[in-house]
């Protein structure tokens, strides 16, 4: 074959999109990654401006959890933030605690906060004469109720604890997150209108037999409430502790006596609530034992330097085998055998033994914390149970909407989707709340979104890229595990200011006008992340997805592109092509070229309910 012909087969076609107004606002990488769509970049921006207010509302709007998740989020924003990709992601979530303790963390202050949420309706509505009923308060139940209060519904909340917020109080260790926080953001919804029934435990105190007949609609947020059980000999036995109940019973603070030498089960986040919690409970020394390997750990990276910190002992890769126990019963120890590999080859969970390689490890507690499953006593006693369909233990439901075989019954969070992050389970709630309401009034509401560009000056000041990475300080591990205080501190002032500044600003891009271009490449040439490119037009997928691309290439050039050969498409001109998930906003771009052709803009964009 000759070079010519080689040269073909090898080019490369690039598939390119050209931007519109949700390609510009999907560049807001903390925002897209959001669950709930809270603008990061906006509430660090107007923090660094001195604007703590607007900050604040920023993080509050689509989130009525705003505070909670200021302290304990899981953070997807962080993951998918851009400038992880330059050296170190943002601290957005420990911004958000600042914005959230400079406004308040009482009920007065989170009542405040209610006419600042952006869901649809008003604090004030009009009585529609509907009812809807929520099974458990934490999360996910109680944005449901918040944004159909919003809108005019009567909304009844059943709890089977004293206390609403759910996990949040009943499985978020002191040390995380303050009761007093999560339980006074919950009175704000019942201030907006939610009648709490607690003490009252669905399955034996009222069934959801006798929920349908009173209400238009039910929506089942009850979590996870059970600890998976360990099919090993003796882990069968009420001494051993279940990690989920534990919890519920340590994290209010009620006294759980345990002995001086505890063994933990399970390597995710839960184990280690179990095991730092030990160690404020009295327990001298805390072992875990986990199936994964150091980097194969479901547990958060922070938990697991924590913990270590607080001197828990990780054993990884090894497998419970039996209790131990002595004549008169009492656990001795845990037997384990070392395992070689946890997955096959095709990814699946498969783990090898080591032949011979079983030992004891002494201890006189055992907690299990290796998973979570549904309390299925929900169900007693209704008439439907049997329309009901579950997928591997869970409620199956319709995403985006949390619809149920059953008509009627709604569900999210945990129980309908598997354990996930509380930001997950508020997103879960809104969908449904939206789908309750559509079926219920017909209704079809979606987001207008408007944009407006500004040419912004290419000159930025490059401390931003300066700026290093910080977390909040903490306390130190010899003090901590002594008190229920939480372990992370604030930010100061000082330092939030500093860390809000490393924000690339994803909302402001470069923008290339062809008519200007004399294609001298010192935009390319200067770029220090090489995202931008010069290919010939003959280079372009013109075939790409609604065909909107050939297009464009058409109406810019005024030409049947369709008809013409490579070599013609080729000689026809120039394409500027800019790798996204490069780009770091730093302007060079715009400051090298000698006529303008590309221009620094800065979107700004707003959104309103319709339907």
């Amino acid at each position: 074959m000759a070079d010519e012909e080689l040269a073909h087969v090898y080019q490369q076609l690039y598939d390119v999109v050209i931007p519109d107004l949700d390609y510009y606002l999907r560049q807001i990488d903390c925002r897209d990654g959001c669950p709930v769509k809270t603008d990061g970049r906006g509430y660090m921006l107007a923090l660094h401006a001195g604007n703590l207010l607007e900050g604040y509302r920023i993080a509050r709007g689509p989130n009525p959890f705003a505070s909670i998740c200021g302290m304990i989020c899981g953070a997807p924003c962080e993951i998918s933030c851009r400038r992880d990709r330059v050296d170190k992601t943002l601290t957005i979530r420990a911004q958000k605690r600042y914005l959230d303790e400079w406004f308040g963390l009482s009920k007065e202050a989170h009542i405040k906060s209610l006419e600042m949420s952006y869901a649809r309706g008003s604090t004030k509505p009009k009585p529609n004469g509907l009812k809807v009923a929520c099974i458990g308060a934490g999360v996910a139940s109680l944005t449901v109720a918040h944004d159909l209060l919003r809108l005019g519904y009567a909304v009844d909340v059943y709890e089977m604890m004293q206390l609403p917020g759910g996990m949040l109080v009943y499985g978020v260790p002191t040390y995380r997150l303050k009761n007093e926080v999560a339980i006074n953001e919950c009175y704000a919804i019942e201030y907006l209108g939610a009648r709490m029934i607690y003490n009252t435990k669905v399955g034996r105190d009222i069934t959801l037999t006798e929920l349908q007949a009173q209400y238009d609609a039910v929506f089942i947020g009850v979590g996870l409430w059970k600890s998976r059980e360990l099919p090993i000999p003796g882990a069968e036995a009420p001494d051993i502790i279940r990690g989920v109940e534990y919890l519920r019973v340590r994290c209010v603070e009620e006294q759980w006596k345990i002995g001086e030498n505890l063994v933990v089960v399970g390597g995710g986040n839960v184990a280690f609530d179990v095991a730092r919690t030990s160690v404020r409970n009295g327990a001298k020394k805390v072992t875990m034992v986990c199936l994964e390997a150091r980097d194969e750990q479901t547990a958060d990276e922070f938990e697991i330097e924590d913990g270590m910190d607080e001197g828990i002992t990780i054993i990884n890769r090894v497998g419970p085998k039996s209790v131990e126990r002595d004549s008169n019963g009492k656990v001795t120890g845990l037997k384990v055998q070392k395992i070689s590999s946890l997955f096959d080859h095709t990814g699946k969970f498969s783990p090898q033994f080591i032949p011979d390689s079983e030992y004891v490890i002494p201890c006189d507690t055992i907690a299990l914390a290796i998973g979570q499953a549904l309390d299925m006593a929900l169900f007693n006693g209704w008439d439907k149970k049997d329309q009901l369909v579950l997928d591997r233990g869970i409620i199956k439901c319709e995403r985006e909407t949390g619809r149920t075989s059953v008509k009627g019954i709604y569900s999210g969070g945990d129980v309908a989707f598997g354990p996930s992050l509380f930001i997950t389970a508020i997103r879960h709630g809104q969908e449904a709340a939206r789908a309750i309401d559509e079926d219920l009034r017909e209704t079809r509401p979606y987001q207008e979104f408007a944009g407006e560009f500004t040419e912004l000056s290419p000159m930025r000041d490059k401390e931003y890229l300066r700026t290093r990475y910080a977390l909040p300080t903490s306390q130190p591990a010899d003090v901590r595990i002594h008190n229920q205080n939480m372990v992370e501190n604030n930010y100061t002032g000082l330092e939030a200011y500093y860390q809000a500044n490393r924000c690339l600003q994803c909302h402001v891009n470069p923008v290339f006008d062809g008519t200007l271009c004399i294609k001298c490449n010192g935009c390319v040439d200067v770029c220090p992340c090489n995202c931008l490119k010069q290919v010939p037009i003959s280079q372009l997928n013109l075939e790409v997805g609604d065909g909107s691309i050939r297009t464009a290439v058409d109406n810019f050039y005024g030409v049947e592109s369709v008809t013409m050969t490579e070599e013609e498409l080729a000689n026809m001109g120039t394409a500027m092509l800019k790798d996204e998930d490069l780009c770091i906003r730093c302007g060079l771009c715009a400051e090298k070229c000698p006529t303008q052709a590309v221009t620094m803009d800065l979107m700004d964009y707003s959104f309103r309910w319709v339907g």
